[in-house]
């Protein structure tokens, strides 16, 4: 199979959440795929994969003991598809530790030791988390903005910590 070890065709589905409050459009994995993947030390697997040729970062979301990825009107409409439709999903394992640093948010962190063991010290799912706020803006003063909103997060969760760890 080459770059992708897991390859499997399915049927884009509805996943609906609550009574019908949310629906998102996914693909399941199937349960002889799930089955070689270590999900039991990963719930949430990272991949790197293909739907229907079409590149996809994405994790692998739990649900009743079943996996689906996630797939946006953005990769549907890319690959011209719709639910009911079946796609071909190939995919590798990520690495789990990977976090995607927007440049605004490295260049800031450089600049404050302080910020940056703050950083350093968050798990890999809130670095993901912090720094998809500062990727997602559209302009480098939004950017700017939500650096300095990411740093009051972390000078809060480490206050928050610091009393914690402390004693009476």
């Amino acid at each position: 199979m080459g770059f992708f070890a897991h390859e499997f065709d399915a049927p884009v589905a509805h996943h609906d959440v609550g009574s019908d409050r949310y629906r998102y459009t996914v693909v399941f994995v199937p349960q002889a795929v799930a089955a070689a993947l270590p999900l039991d030390a990963h719930p949430r697997l990272r991949i790197n994969a293909e739907v229907d040729d079409y590149p996809l970062d994405a994790a692998l979301n739990p649900v009743r003991g079943v996996w689906y990825i996630l797939l946006s009107k953005k990769v549907l409409n890319s690959i011209g598809r719709r639910v009911g439709d079946r796609v071909t999903v190939r995919f590798r394992v990520a690495d789990q530790d990977a976090v995607d640093v927007p440049e605004a948010l490295l260049a800031a962190l450089r600049r404050d030791a302080e910020m940056q063991s703050c950083w350093d010290a968050l798990t890999p799912g809130r670095k993901r988390s912090l720094a998809h706020r500062v990727g997602s803006a559209k302009t480098p003063e939004t950017q700017a903005r939500r650096v300095a909103e990411v740093f009051e997060m972390m000078t809060g969760i480490r206050d928050a910590y610091g009393k914690l760890t402390q004693g009476p």
